[in-house]
């Protein structure tokens, strides 16, 4: 069977699709009279939150960002060469920019425009022109990365890994192939591990769980059928059995709803889920004041080199400011109701890089967050990212050395950065 490959990182893929007759995409268009001089604040329309706050980071970590391509995942093009020093800045919210609604990652393999100098120069100055759009197959087999065949075409979204080769996988035994009359598609490479799970392959349902509930003969093709996948879905309201997975599915109609750039979390669909999170914790749970400080322990990799320490100043601090201590280990990791209720009630959350701060879905916007960053080479953003477009504040404060085996940060400097927010916080409060 010959195949033409769609790949989503090309700008004009949409149009490339529109001579396939089998394939229809629905898009939810921008409400505005001007995309240009847009601003969060006053747009109810288009972004569930409105509220942003400036990220910062230490010099170290600023200075690589703001020299061109220094840092491999290319922070100095998605930021613009720029970075925040003072913790000050981030205590007046702000609007969020155009260019963290527009921007994808950045690859030389895969998505690299300009050369790497820069994104499209719309990127830059217009907000989108679809707040979200799906893509909706008649007839069509789905692979176990996401990507969907339908009539010869081969549609491949932008996500942690591609399968570019235009053939068809299994050709062999196609009526063995499980089949199904309708399929909505979340399954992304790395959907099994913590961070992709929480930041990039539930947030693919939030939009559409309304829709889903009103369609319940709809399954889900996911990475995994149990697990804490299937604990999340029962939170926003959507049945687990509904969840298959398989290498190759087959179904009438297939749902591919806009994936999730590999650790670039989506702004829409990203806060309707922390909201459908949060709603669920203040229905269920006892009311509790928000008043914990949280250090995520690590056990295996990416652990805080000087942990003891750590520990100690941020004991210290939270007696200091009145404020429950709360120390988050992952071994064992705790249950899905007690890591909601820790996180709901966070004022402020210090960890090394790594995916116990993808809970933040549970905080409550306006949250601290203050992380050990790797060092170079292996220097890692997503959570800044995932920080800002939850409506948190993040401070980076950069590795000596050691990464990915530990993070090697100064109790002192993660003391520093802990008060500097909590006097922000005071200040909020008073």
């Amino acid at each position: 069977m010959t195949i033409r490959v769609v790949w989503s990182v090309d700008e004009n893929y949409l149009d490339k699709l529109s001579k396939n007759p089998d394939i229809i995409t629905v898009v939810l268009p921008w409400l505005a009279d001007s995309r240009s001089n847009w601003s969060s604040l006053t747009d109810f329309s288009n972004v569930p939150y409105q509220r942003y706050f400036e990220w910062t980071a230490d010099d170290v970590l600023c200075t690589w960002i703001e020299m061109p391509r220094v840092i491999r995942m290319r922070y100095d093009i998605v930021y613009r060469r720029t970075c925040n020093r003072n913790v000050n800045d981030t205590a007046t919210a702000r609007s969020l920019s155009v260019l963290t609604l527009n921007s994808k990652p950045i690859n030389p393999n895969y998505y690299f425009p300009n050369n790497g100098n820069s994104y499209p120069r719309h990127f830059y100055t217009s907000t989108p022109d679809y707040v979200f759009h799906m893509h909706v197959h008649r007839e069509a087999f789905v692979t176990e990365l996401g990507d969907v065949i339908t009539n010869g075409l081969k549609l491949v979204l932008y996500a942690c890994s591609h399968d570019i080769n235009p053939s068809f996988p299994l050709r062999d035994n196609l009526e063995q192939i499980p089949s199904y009359d309708e399929l909505y598609v979340i399954t992304q490479h790395w959907g099994n591990g913590v961070f992709h799970r929480m930041v990039e392959i539930v947030p693919r349902l939030a939009l559409h769980v309304e829709f889903l509930n009103a369609n319940p003969e709809i399954r889900i093709f996911a990475p995994q059928t149990g697990g804490r996948l299937a604990e999340l879905l029962q939170i926003i309201g959507l049945n687990r059995s509904r969840l298959v997975t398989t290498r190759v599915a087959r179904a009438k109609i297939v749902y591919q709803p806009r994936a999730t750039g590999c650790g670039f979390a989506n702004v829409q669909e990203s806060q309707t889920l922390s909201q459908l999170y949060r709603d669920y914790i203040e229905r269920n749970f006892p009311a509790q004041p928000r008043n914990r400080l949280i250090l995520i322990r690590r056990s295996g990799s990416r652990r805080f080199a000087e942990q003891r320490g750590i520990e100690e100043v941020l004991e210290r601090t939270a007696a200091n400011y009145n404020l429950t201590y709360t120390l988050f280990i992952d071994n064992p990791t705790p249950s899905l109701n007690d890591t909601m209720r820790m996180f709901h009630s966070a004022v402020i959350i210090v960890a090394s890089s790594g995916a116990g701060l993808s809970n933040v879905f549970f905080s409550q916007p306006g949250s601290y967050v203050i992380e050990g960053v790797c060092n170079l080479p292996h220097v890692n953003m997503c959570f800044s990212r995932l920080a800002e477009v939850l409506g948190h504040h993040w401070h980076g404060v950069t590795s000596r050395g050691g990464c990915e085996r530990v993070v090697d940060v100064s109790p002192a400097s993660i003391e520093a950065a802990v008060h500097g927010y909590l006097r922000l916080w005071k200040l909020e409060r008073s």
